[in-house]
């Protein structure tokens, strides 16, 4: 019997390219047993909620009645899932034909819990797919701007939560995305919890979506960036291992704050850590929960994240001896970490 999907879709500011990523999974070669959108535009008083209708038949329209953000209207689809699988895709997006039988062939073992798509941009060219993590817990879309990418599937260090397939047992288990993060950082959150439980996280650069991606969604995005960046390191790293970053951790947030005030996100800067400190007693909350499920070493997840930030995405504007220096720092990292038992 072959693996049951549920595909689910978040909406809230565009129904038309809602409908049209609908559109694209009730024709995959694998038909997903159900496809739930959340529309997290209903009750909000806007023109954007989903008209009766407005998506493809069989799909049905789950109306929480506020806007969730993205990570508690993806926990309500999954929570509601009849599949074995659920398939996130961004209502932005329009996924290939064959992308979830692809998806579910990239799956090699009941260890593998997540299954990233390659995502194109409009032209062809790669938005994000194999996405690094660097060892100060920023990440960034893999390969972004280059030639589209040809080849078997393999284990990474995170994917893209654009079209992500994860399998639906080990999501829950996991306490699915981050209920605190509402957007953004979701995706690298949730492969660096699954691989601190043991299990794998894999690309398909043969299971494809297009995405209508663009970066610059306003201040507010940093707020968001910061402080899902810094709950993800608290929350998922070991106190010793916290301590070992805390010298790069320090002047991570030192060139943070210098991008912030010459770029104008100064206030986004601040209230990300306002909100860290705001909600302490719920990030040791989720952090002891996270905890709670690890089964292997920073070490052994760590071996996967990268030392320096290589990206097309943003004028990072450092010196060009930081990233070899990081990189010397996350290699001195690993062999403490290796000796230590960490």
């Amino acid at each position: 019997m072959s693996a049951t999907v549920t595909a689910v879709v978040v909406s809230y500011a565009d129904p038309a390219a809602t409908a049209r990523a609908v559109e694209s999974l009730v024709g995959q070669s694998h038909a997903p047993v159900e496809v739930l959108v959340v529309d997290n535009a209903s009750g909000c008083g806007g023109a954007q909620a989903l008209a009766p209708g407005a998506v493809a038949s069989p799909a049905r329209i789950l109306r929480p009645g506020v806007n969730l953000g993205y990570t508690r209207a993806a926990n309500l689809a999954a929570r509601q899932a009849r599949g074995e699988w659920l398939f996130f895709l961004n209502p932005d997006a329009f996924a290939a034909s064959d992308c979830l039988e692809r998806l579910l062939a990239a799956v090699d073992g009941s260890d593998v819990a997540l299954v990233g798509a390659q995502v194109l941009l409009a032209d062809g060219r790669v938005n994000a797919g194999d996405n690094p993590i660097n060892i100060a817990g920023v990440s960034w879309s893999g390969r972004y701007g280059r030639p589209r990418e040809h080849g078997p599937a393999r284990d990474t260090a995170a994917v893209s939560g654009a079209a992500l397939l994860a399998g639906r047992e080990a999501f829950l288990q996991a306490g699915g995305l981050c209920p605190h993060f509402f957007m953004y950082v979701d995706d690298s959150d949730l492969a660096w919890r699954m691989r601190l439980r043991g299990m794998r996280v894999r690309y398909c650069p043969r299971a494809v979506v297009v995405h209508d991606y663009e970066f610059e969604k306003g201040a507010h995005k940093w707020f968001y960036l910061e402080r899902n960046r810094a709950w993800a390191l608290v929350s998922n790293l070991r106190p010793s291992t916290l301590a070992l970053l805390a010298p790069l951790l320090l002047a991570t947030e030192a060139a943070v704050l210098v991008r912030a005030i010459s770029q104008g996100w100064l206030i986004e800067k601040l209230r990300a850590w306002a909100s860290l400190l705001r909600h302490s007693r719920e990030l040791m909350r989720w952090r002891a929960a996270v905890q709670a499920g690890r089964n292997v070493s920073d070490y052994r997840v760590l071996s996967l994240f990268s030392g320096g930030i290589e990206t097309t995405l943003i004028d990072t504007r450092l010196p060009r001896w930081v990233n070899p220096c990081t990189e010397r720092y996350r290699r001195l990292l690993l062999a403490l970490l290796r000796v230590c038992g960490l």
